[in-house]
């Protein structure tokens, strides 16, 4: 008796995934790159005035972001105290999970966006490219 892995069968070629998928402007010009996957930018730099995200085509998610900035600093000027704290400790665990749900989910908002503002996708025919935009629900 052998003791060690088994060894994997041959399953012949393995189609690799995609990696990020490209979309082109509509008049033509500068492929922009979306990478599938985790958006380490938007999780990290979104708290500072949302400027990734107004960046990425997402006006509304950077509104929602300067606006709890602006709650933030309008609640830290009136409260005082233990009032104070919790509010900070609350608008901290919000901007954290709204960070959160940016990172897992930004890619796929942004290459949405960029759909609907005319641009498409570059290489539709590409399976893994139709991987992406089927499990990301792309129109385009």
């Amino acid at each position: 008796m052998k003791l060690g892995r088994k060894k994997r069968k041959d399953r012949g070629s393995a189609e690799p995934a995609a990696v990020r998928i490209g979309l082109k402007p509509p008049g033509g010009g500068k492929l922009k790159w979306i990478r599938v996957g985790f958006a380490w930018d938007l999780f990290v730099l979104s708290p500072l005035l949302g400027i990734p995200l107004f960046l990425r085509k997402l006006p509304q998610w950077g509104a929602v972001i300067l606006g709890l900035l602006l709650l933030w600093i309008v609640l830290g000027g009136i409260l005082d105290g233990r009032p104070k704290w919790m509010a900070s400790v609350a608008f901290a665990a919000i901007f954290f999970l709204i960070d959160l749900f940016l990172g897992f989910y930004g890619n796929r908002l942004a290459a949405r966006s960029y759909l609907r503002h005319g641009w498409t996708v570059d290489h539709p025919d590409y399976a893994a490219t139709r991987k992406v935009v089927a499990r990301w629900k792309l129109k385009g």
